[in-house]
């Protein structure tokens, strides 16, 4: 069982200790978060995060320990409501004023104090707390020595140290007493030191202080001073606590600058991996954040190292936002440094940090997709694959400078491992290749040969392809990425899956190019499946060499460049410099024009130009020298930003000629995230794209006259300049870049798979249609229950293909340890008189037939299904506001929403009232044609025209909204049914007085197999079928002009007629570019909701009478279905199985993956009483239903039509949910399956009549 319930935690600042002048703090008061702790922890719930560090102050606590107690009680309530775990901090730096530290009491007493507390928050506990009796022993211990906390300046450090620790392991011997399911995390800094003189003592005094951070770990955990008592048992988990300043050198305490990239610096993930390394303990980033401007790009980089961390094997469990309110300096009280997510007004209201916001939910879900990696396959996924791979060839290297291919393959790395090969190095000897892992799964390859050769040259190829092919397994398939095409015989030491070029420069135009690029170039265009260009006019110059060109041009890291909108942050290089300051950043080359420099220098002596950048392929000693002109030199991607908060203007003084005529410089957004006026010369894509807020200069007189013009702008020129920047920033950025490239990436990928399955089919003279079968009359995608229908009802001379081992589509079952799961809860109800005599034959005496127990569980209870029927036994403030808004929607009471037409309302006494539960089922009448007025209507509007404000506010617009993951404005209502009653206010108001006492509903009463779960019922297909079955038949590729299908298998079918049942963006994708665009565009307009069921298997029985439960608060579940009340034979003797069912959506993925994700679950499980902390878990695991749920957004129905017509015309025909793209329950299917089965053989038949 994982401890925390989330992996992103937020800490309150809560140091208590009497500072150097005398005052006695209370940070936690001092931020008001001791009176605001429910709205902050209300507001975390924006971002997910469910784990907070709070601390409770010794001093404070024997001081008031009234007040004490009773802010722990409001607290833990606020928690319990809001579903927040509390992990608490006991003592933080304070201690009771009339005990000293080296006292024969200082010990117990605390070691009491700990029992008590934790004696009163045992009971709030359903799970194991977690607790920090002592914060930062180390630092601790410091601080005390250096009279930072405290009075012991002249105190040995290590005997302050000995003291806290004998006090720490004495208060987890308490804690344990009265609770003993309690778990310990210890935290300290992580620090790096290195030495600053070149002397033995120096380095010496490094590697003990180095040691020095572990001295109270290791004490706790025995393996030093063991005579204070420690043990393997007290070292539960190690916090670590890392900000910018936690490296530094050794003599002189100089920091070792994070924001300007000091290379002496250790990687985080490598002082993480020493960590885990040493104690073999999980960890918790405990304590992380940054102040002010550079808060984003913090949060960015921790990312970055987390996962790289635990890409390398470390056990991390969280990341903890420390403070995640802003709170002032403990020194200076007043003094408030910015450097929460939320910062403080002086009225102290929170205030979010926008940039920080954005840069935390980018890196939850780069986070998220890197933790997918890690995932383990479950067992029950029918097949798994390892991670793609992506090689990369590139003429840059990796450390060069941070431009196009850091930025895109980084982030590309969450998709796939990449394998970024550089040109090689000479090196006399034997030939090798050195790895390094620059960033998350990206893993930089550096050739080194005794070819004395430069680049990819062709006397280097004969060496680096045996190299190469040992970086893969022979069976590997990766993606195959150039740079440069001079890489591309290369390609012969791997098996490409797909080819992709990004063409980033016209390389050709460049000083010392390869005579054969050109030639070479040619030929990659040739092979490639896709290519990119990095701006306008390298697309215009490729798009028409190649089919597929998509153009992809620079983008920006806003999060990291916006830094330098704090102008006070400059650089210590330049921070002599008088103004005004005019500066260049990037590579000083061929492209770049000298004489301008010079010229801009000399025309004004008065203004500093500062020139930063590696200088290549020319002579660094040919370079203009002047008093005012300054060459820095290449520096690190990190300082960037703090060049340009010390500028005025910044330059682009690029030469016109062939080498810059297709460029598209990245600088151009980087600068303007800075805000600073730009002048450029006349580069063809900075003019076509930014001339607006870009000044263009076409001769060295104009620049100089454009940067006296940018100099005096005046305030009001300035804001509408930055204004106008600021827009343009808002619309691009490298991970939206990088989204855009995986999305044309995966759609390579799918539409290549036929290549690879053609080429597994027995050579002939005739290739693949030497298995090609005889053209069948019909053929059907698909045996899910739609498919397996059709193939019923039409019967012999069909052939159904399913590419699984067994039918049933999202309509199966498994078993797992003596446990029957479904994916997801399905029940055969119907009231068409067919489907039920359908139901009996496939069954037979395997059908049992039962009452529905379907509940509502808010507000701490349960209530009968639906919930607008029964809200009996809610708060009866709820009621009230339920039944009063219900009347308010009847006769517009208050007008708060529009009135009921008075139509509707005569003719709404005997109507039946429709669920407001969305994903509840329908009656048959749910396929009927909606009405004009209705297919118009919003759904959001709908629900409260409807049900009322109290019933949308507490129920139906949370619930849909969960369920949805989409705007219910969004949404229209024609899949609710031909008419859409009002619902019978009599009702509403008999289930608010009195207990509803019997289940209402076309589902009141339902069947399900007594045998085999849900898959019995599919399964009872099997024996009537007179159609072909094929299972494992995979489809790679349908042809519709030629009515053909190819499998992955190499099989060949000609049909005459199709009946899908694929989900419809699934059949026209796996149709490539023979669909119409107009039809392409369609499939991807459509949108639909996942499902993740996540199964438990309970070792208790009877735990409950119901079968559904809906949960429109704050669980991670929307819906459980408790099988093992469908039928007694889904569970083993002694136990229970029921399915958690999540939905998600592409761009709101799920929170958790894997055991996590299974741990939210249970731990939500036990919050809502559903199973109780002592109950044993037998097994878990998980299911996932790509498609479950269609969206009826307000394109939908044009889109689908527009599909259906083309489609038709192609002799295929959709039937069932997912083709048809409609709200079907399992009878609808049955049905939608015999329609189409009979529509086809009637063309068929009408057909051969005619002929």
């Amino acid at each position: 069982m994982l401890p925390f319930s989330g992996f992103w935690q937020a800490g309150y600042e809560g140091a208590d200790h009497i500072n150097t002048a005398g005052q006695r703090l209370v940070m936690d008061a001092l931020t008001d978060h001791q009176t605001q702790f429910r709205s902050d922890y209300l507001a975390l719930q924006h971002f997910g995060i469910r784990t907070v560090r709070e601390s409770i102050g010794w001093r404070q606590a024997e001081a008031d320990p009234e007040r004490t107690f009773a802010t722990l009680r409001a607290k833990m309530q606020a928690a319990h409501e809001l579903g927040i775990q509390i992990n608490w901090t006991f003592c933080h730096y304070g201690w009771p004023e009339d005990i000293d530290l080296f006292s024969e009491t200082f010990v117990p007493r605390f070691a009491a104090f700990c029992q008590r507390i934790a004696a009163f928050l045992a009971p709030w506990y359903r799970s194991s707390p977690i607790y920090s009796p002592m914060n930062e022993i180390s630092f601790f211990s410091w601080g005390l020595s250096v009279g930072l906390f405290g009075n012991h300046r002249e105190a040995d450090p290590d005997a302050i140290k000995r003291q806290l620790v004998r006090a720490t392991i004495a208060g987890c011997d308490a804690i344990w007493l009265a609770d003993p399911r309690a778990r310990f995390l210890h935290c300290d800094p992580l620090i790096h030191l290195v030495p600053d003189e070149e002397s033995e003592a120096c380095y010496q005094r490094t590697a003990e202080l180095n040691d020095a951070q572990f001295h109270a770990w290791d004490m706790l955990a025995g393996a030093r001073e063991p005579e204070l008592g420690g043990a393997a048992r007290y070292l539960d988990i190690i916090g670590a606590n890392y900000y910018h300043a936690n490296q530094w050198e050794t003599n002189s305490n100089q920091r070792l600058d994070w924001h300007l990239g000091d290379r002496r610096r250790m990687p985080l993930h490598k002082m993480l991996l020493n960590l885990a390394q040493r104690y073999q303990r999980p960890i918790l980033l405990a304590e992380t954040s940054h102040v002010g401007s550079g808060r984003p790009a913090w949060m960015k980089h921790i990312t970055a190292q987390i996962a790289q961390a635990q890409l390398d094997g470390c056990e991390i469990l969280g990341v903890c936002i420390y403070p995640i309110i802003e709170s002032p300096l403990w020194e200076e009280t007043d003094h408030w440094p910015r450097s929460g997510l939320w910062d403080v007004a002086p009225d102290f209201t929170r205030q979010l940090h926008q940039p920080t916001a954005a840069a935390l939910r980018q890196s939850q879900r780069s986070l998220h997709r890197f933790h997918a990696l890690l995932s383990p396959a479950s067992e029950l996924q029918e097949s798994s694959m390892k991670q793609s791979v992506l090689v990369v060839f590139s003429h840059l290297r990796w450390g060069f400078v941070f431009q196009r291919p850091q930025h895109l393959l980084s982030r590309l790395a969450q998709h796939h491992r990449v394998l970024f090969i550089e040109e090689p190095v000479y090196q006399p000897g034997e030939a090798g290749l050195r790895q390094h892992s620059p960033a998350p799964n990206v893993t930089v390859i550096e050739p080194h040969t005794d070819v004395d050769a430069p680049g990819f040259h062709d006397s280097q190829i004969a060496v680096l392809q045996p190299l190469l092919a040992t970086l893969l397994d022979s069976d590997e398939q990766p993606l195959v990425w150039f740079y440069t095409p001079m890489a591309l015989p290369l390609l012969a030491s791997f098996n490409p899956s797909a080819i992709i070029y990004d063409c980033m420069d016209e390389l050709s135009a460049f000083q010392m190019a390869p005579r054969q690029l050109q030639q070479r170039e040619s030929a990659l265009l040739t092979r490639a499946d896709v290519v990119f260009t990095g701006g306008t006019s390298l697309y215009e110059a490729k798009k028409s060499r190649h089919q597929n060109v998509h153009c992809f041009a620079s983008s920006v890291d806003a999060a990291h460049f916006e830094q330098a909108l704090d102008r006070s942050n400059g650089h210590p290089l330049q921070e002599n410099l008088p103004g005004p300051r005019l500066g260049y950043y990037g590579v000083i080359d061929e492209r770049m024009d000298i004489a301008l420099i010079a010229a801009l220098a000399d025309a004004h002596p008065d203004w500093q130009i500062v020139m930063v950048g590696p200088v290549v392929k020319i002579d660094p000693l040919t370079l203009p020298q002047r008093p005012n002109l300054h060459w820095f030199g290449q520096q690190p991607y990190e300082a960037l930003p703090h060049f340009l908060a010390g500028w005025d203007v910044c330059l682009m003084p690029f030469a016109l000629n062939a080498s810059t005529r297709f460029i598209s410089p990245t600088k151009v957004l980087e600068y303007m995230a800075a805000q600073l006026p730009i002048v450029s010369t006349a580069v063809p894509d900075v003019v076509r794209h930014y001339s607006e807020v870009v000044s263009i200069a076409d001769t060295p007189q104009g620049f100089i006259l454009a940067c006296e013009a940018a100099l005096g702008l005046s305030d009001e020129a300035r804001r509408q300049q930055a204004a106008q920047m600021a827009a343009i920033i808002a619309e691009t950025s490298w991970d939206r870049t990088a989204e855009q490239m995986q999305a044309q990436i995966v759609r390579l990928r799918d539409n290549v798979v036929q290549p690879v399955a053609a080429a597994q089919v027995p050579e002939t003279t005739d290739g693949v249609h030497a298995v090609t079968l005889r053209p069948v009359e019909c053929l059907i995608l698909g045996a899910g229950p739609t498919g397996l229908s059709a193939g019923y009802h039409y019967g012999e001379g069909a052939v159904v293909l399913e590419k699984n081992e067994t039918p049933g589509g999202w309509c199966r079952s498994i078993t797992d340890k003596g446990f029957t799961f479904d994916y997801a809860g399905h029940i055969m109800f119907s009231n068409d008189p067919y489907v039920l005599q359908l139901y009996d034959k496939l069954l037979g005496d395997n059908l049992h037939w039962q009452n529905r127990e379907a509940w509502v569980y808010s507000h701490d209870v349960f209530t009968r299904y639906p919930f607008q029927s029964a809200l009996h036994g809610l708060p009866a403030e709820v009621i009230g506001e339920c039944v009063l808004g219900a009347i308010e929607a009847r006769y517009g009471v208050t007008g708060a929403q529009e009135a009921a037409p008075l139509s509707a309302v005569r003719s709404a006494a005997n109507t039946e009232c429709r669920d407001c539960c969305a994903d509840g089922v329908l009656g048959a009448e749910a396929t009927e044609p909606a009405g004009a007025d209705e297919a118009e209507e919003d759904f959001e509007n709908f629900i409260f025209r409807t049900w009322g404000r109290g019933i949308a506010h507490h129920f139906a617009v949370p619930y849909n909204r969960k369920l949805w993951k989409t705007p219910l404005a969004d949404m229209e209502t024609s899949w609710l049914g031909g008419r859409v009653p009002l619902p019978d206010l009599q009702q509403i108001i008999s289930g608010a007085l009195a207990p509803l006492d019997k289940p209402v509903g076309p589902n009141a009463r339902f069947g399900y197999p007594k045998r085999g779960g849900f898959q019995a019922l599919m399964n009872g297909f099997l024996p009537h079928l007179n159609c072909v079955l094929e299972t494992e038949s995979e489809i790679v590729d349908i042809q519709p002009q030629s009515r053909s299908v190819i499998l992955k298998d190499g099989r060949h079918y000609q049909y005459d007629q199709m009946i899908s049942t694929l989900p419809l963006p699934e059949l026209v994708r796996l149709m490539g570019n023979r669909a119409p665009q107009a039809v392409q565009k369609a499939a991807s307009m459509l949108r639909h909701v996942s499902v993740r069921c996540v199964n438990l298997g309970i070792g208790r029985a009877n735990l409950s009478d119901k079968h559904w439960i809906y949960y429109p608060g704050d669980t991670l579940f929307h819906r459980i279905f408790l099988q093992g009340n469908a039928s007694p034979e889904c569970n083993p003797p002694g136990g229970f199985g029921l399915t958690c069912e999540i939905t998600w959506r592409a761009d709101q993925p799920l929170p958790y993956e894997g055991d996590a994700l299974i741990q939210r679950c249970i731990d939500d499980c036990i919050r809502v009483g559903i199973i109780r902390e002592d109950d044993v878990i037998l097994t878990a695991s998980e299911v996932d239903m790509p498609y479950a749920y269609v969206v009826y957004d307000h394109q939908r129905k044009a889109n689908v039509a527009l599909i259906r017509n083309w489609l038709a015309a192609q002799g295929i025909h959709l039937s069932g949910r997912y083709s048809e793209w409609e709200y079907y329950n399992s009878d609808h299917a049955f049905l939608a399956g015999k329609r189409a089965a009979e529509t086809v053989k009637a063309l068929l038949t009408n057909r051969k009549t005619t002929a």
